[in-house]
């Protein structure tokens, strides 16, 4: 056969068609056989047709092959760099040189910035400023106190600036608050550092003891000190509901439940030695900011019970509170009891009047009225007689505060002006964590010049202070009981109290506008 000759084919048009017996190209055979199925169908339509089914065909031959298979693995460039990195460097922290913080492991090293300092303003933003909704508790919530006289009005906690509403606590509304306050990232860092100390030495039991902790005391008063840790979570924005360290904050309420008795009594094992009001008062404090924030049901029945105690068992009638029931008070546990009530008030619970009114006329005896020939008035003692001091100046004003004198009080003007002359200072000579604790929240509601020389004395003094020591995780974080009380109730007691005062910037609204 000879071959296919395309000029022949196209020579001679009429041959092609005519000569039957003539061999056709392949092709020819295919578009003669189309021509008598499609008849008259234009050219361009078949071969539109025919070169859809084509590309049809090779679609499906494309689908149907499997992937050629490789072993090559493709790594991110971002876990190639993390595999080549080193691991830090274990570094001690450094509150002067470094700016950043440091990456170390947090159950070893806590960071520390350089302060950033802003301008301290005596008002705080509004909650619609702020941008994050914290826990403040019932601030219209209004007490039952039929006061009367200088100063003192009847509602607690009225209004956005009600002494004892659990302020700005957590997330931008802490941090805004804290440096608006005065504070800085260094001391919310020493305040992280201090909340995780006392997470790794917490008890099974959820408590912190003393005598493991340097402390002098027995260790039925670990009821207090317990409620010292608590409050150092809760004033951070940690709850029972909340927080990365709620379950260490659910721990603790449930020990402090545990220790309360069937009338109500927190502390039940201490008996009426000098930890009994303090243990109870404190216990009751914190059960009360728990219930206040978290609202967790058997939380409010015990802190309801121990309002319950503080009231008609323990309180002298027509006075304040001592160590044991119904004993001549003094300043320094009446305090303790005048917050618990305060923060019962703001959380909801039932108070009756007659608690604030009994604590006035305490208050009345013990501190010193303004009038001829006094340098100062308003400075406070422990019990009728005794000698004026910073410590009970300072827990006086709180008192006062709390119960709702205004700023411009001149027992309050009096006791700010004695208290700006002691101002905090490490290291023996009466100045002491429990005087702090007391005046940092005093001069914190008081504003204005006193809060600046109070704040610039306090701040970097517990920030300095604080043990820093990364490869000790013993005692990273914490802070020495170098002082009476400390030596007493040991490094839990030291630590919580500390981290509460660089908690003051938010841990309560200001009181006054």
């Amino acid at each position: 056969m000879m071959p296919y000759d395309d000029d022949d084919y196209y020579d001679d048009e009429e041959d092609f068609y005519d000569d039957e017996e003539e061999m056709l190209p392949p092709s020819a055979s295919w578009l003669d056989a189309m021509q008598d199925q499609f008849g008259s169908v234009p050219w361009w339509v078949i071969s539109t047709v025919v070169h859809v089914v084509v590309l049809l065909l090779l679609t499906l031959v494309t689908v149907s092959t499997p992937p050629v298979e490789t072993s090559e693995t493709i790594i991110p460039m971002d876990l190639v760099k993390m595999d080549e990195k080193e691991e830090p460097e274990i570094k001690k922290r450094d509150i002067i040189e470094k700016d950043r913080q440091i990456d170390m492991p947090e159950e070893v090293e806590h960071p520390v910035f350089v302060h950033e300092e802003v301008e301290i303003q005596d008002h705080m933003e509004t909650e619609n400023n702020m941008d994050n909704n914290t826990a403040r508790g019932q601030e219209d919530a209004i007490s039952d106190i039929p006061l009367g006289g200088t100063g003192v009005v009847g509602n607690i906690g009225v209004g956005g600036g009600g002494a004892g509403c659990f302020g700005f606590r957590t997330g931008g509304g802490r941090r805004r608050a804290a440096l608006r306050g005065g504070g800085s990232r260094a001391s919310e860092s020493s305040v992280d550092a201090a909340l995780r100390w006392l997470v790794r030495n917490q008890e099974p039991a959820g408590n912190w003891q003393i005598q493991k902790w340097e402390g002098e005391m027995g260790e039925t008063c670990s009821v207090g000190v317990t409620g010292l840790g608590l409050l150092a979570f809760l004033g951070a924005g940690h709850t029972e509901k909340t927080g990365k360290y709620k379950a260490t904050v659910r721990k603790a309420v449930l020990y402090l439940i545990s220790q309360q008795d069937n009338q109500g009594q927190l502390g039940k094992n201490s008996g009426w030695n000098v930890g009994g009001g303090y243990n109870h008062a404190i216990a009751g404090l914190a059960l009360a900011e728990a219930y206040g924030m978290a609202r967790v049901p058997d939380t409010g029945v015990a802190a309801q019970k121990g309002v319950d105690w503080s009231l008609n068992h323990h309180q002298k009638e027509y006075s304040a509170w001592r160590y044991s029931p119904k004993s001549a008070p003094d300043l320094s546990v009446s305090g303790w009891f005048i917050m618990q009530l305060k923060s019962a008030i703001v959380a909801g619970l039932r108070v009756d009047g007659k608690g604030f009114q009994g604590a006035i006329a305490f208050l009345d005896k013990v501190t010193e009225m303004p009038g001829a020939g006094k340098e100062y008035g308003g400075r406070c003692c422990y019990q009728p007689g005794r000698d004026y001091t910073p410590t009970m100046t300072a827990v006086g004003m709180l008192g006062r505060q709390f119960m709702g004198w205004k700023r411009g009080d001149p027992l309050l003007v009096g006791g700010a002006n004695y208290l700006r002359e002691h101002l905090p200072r490490w290291g023996g000579g009466g100045r002491t964590y429990y005087y702090w604790y007391y005046g940092t929240l005093v001069m914190f509601q008081m504003g204005g010049d006193w809060w600046k020389a109070w704040n610039a004395s306090l701040r970097d003094m517990l920030i300095q202070h604080q043990i820093n020591q990364p490869n000790n995780p013993r005692l990273d974080g914490s802070w020495d009981p170098n002082d009476h009380d400390g030596k007493r109730a040991g490094r839990a007691f030291s630590t919580a109290v500390a981290a509460l005062c660089l908690e003051v910037y938010y841990r309560y609204l200001p009181l006054y506008k």
